[in-house]
C-alpha cells in the first residue's frame, strides 16, 4: 500500500523528531530550575507553560515542514510520478494517502511532546491542569498543519520536495516581516497565524495570560486553509500532465 511506502520513507525523520521532542519536553524543567531557582514552584508554572507552548510550536512546525516535503512531490524527484499517477487508482488517492500518512506522524509527535511536557510540568510545579491551558496547544498544532500543507502544496507545484521546503521556509521567514512592517508603519493588519494566539505574541512578557482562550474564528479560518492545501494540490495534479 502507498500508505506504508510513505511511512518507510519518513520513519527515520519521525524517530529523530520524536527523540528531540520528548527530550526537550522532559528537560525543560531542568532549565527553568537553573534560571528561576529563587522563585517558588507555583510562580514558575506559568512561564514554564509558555516556554513549553513555544517549544511545541517551533519544533512540531519544523517537523511539519520536513514531512510536507515528502510524498507526491518526491515522486517527481525520483522520476516515479509518471508510473505511479497513471495507475488505476486515482490521483486523489495518492495525494490524500501521502497527506494522511504524514499527518498521522505529526499528530503522534505532537501528542508525545504534549504528554511528556504537561505531565512533568504539572508534577514538578504543582500546576492544576485545565481545559483552557490544554487548548493553548491548538494554535501551535494548527500552525503545524498549515506549514505542513503549504510545503506539501509548494512541493507539488514545483514538482520537487526540496524546492517546496525551501519555498515554504522563505514564506515562514518573509511573511511575518511583511506583516510587522505594514502594521508598524502603515497600521495595516494582514491576517496571519499569529492571530490565533491569545493576547497576540506577548505571552513571554505576560505568562499569567497563558490560560486565555485562543480566538475561535482565526483558528477555524487557518484550519480550513491548512486543509485546502492538499485539495489544491490534488486539483493541480489532475489538470497537469505528469
Amino acid at each position: 500500500m502507498y500508505f506504508w511506502k510513505c511511512w518507510r520513507e519518513t520513519r527515520v525523520s519521525f524517530y529523530v523528531f520524536l527523540i528531540i521532542a520528548v527530550t526537550l519536553a522532559a528537560l525543560l524543567w531542568k532549565f527553568l530550575d537553573f534560571t528561576m531557582s529563587s522563585l517558588p514552584a507555583d510562580r514558575v508554572f506559568a512561564p514554564a507553560w509558555v516556554m513549553l507552548l513555544i517549544a511545541f510550536s517551533a519544533l512540531v512546525s519544523l517537523a511539519g515542514m520536513s514531512f510536507g516535503a515528502t510524498g507526491i512531490s518526491e515522486e517527481f524527484a525520483h522520476n516515479t510520478a509518471s508510473f505511479l499517477l497513471t495507475k488505476p487508482r486515482s490521483i486523489r488517492y495518492f495525494v490524500w494517502t501521502a497527506w494522511v500518512a504524514n499527518a498521522a506522524q505529526l499528530l503522534a509527535l505532537a501528542g508525545a511532546m504534549m504528554l511528556v511536557g504537561v505531565s512533568i510540568l504539572s508534577w514538578r510545579y504543582h500546576g492544576m491542569l485545565t481545559g483552557r491551558l490544554l487548548l493553548g496547544f491548538m494554535p501551535g498544532l494548527i500552525l503545524t498543519f498549515l506549514i505542513f500543507g503549504m510545503t506539501y502544496l509548494l512541493g507539488v507545484l514545483q514538482k520537487s520536495g526540496r524546492n517546496g521546503f525551501q519555498s515554504s521556509l522563505g514564506v515562514v521567514i518573509v511573511f511575518p516581516i511583511i506583516c510587522w512592517t505594514l502594521e508598524h508603519f502603515w497600521q495595516i493588519h494582514l491576517p496571519s497565524p499569529a492571530d490565533m494566539y491569545p493576547v497576540g505574541m506577548n505571552l513571554m512578557s505576560h505568562p499569567e495570560l497563558a490560560s486565555t482562550l485562543p480566538p475561535f474564528w482565526p483558528m477555524v479560518g487557518w484550519s480550513l486553509a491548512a486543509l485546502a492545501c492538499p485539495l489544491i494540490a490534488q486539483l493541480v495534479l489532475e489538470r497537469t500532465e505528469v
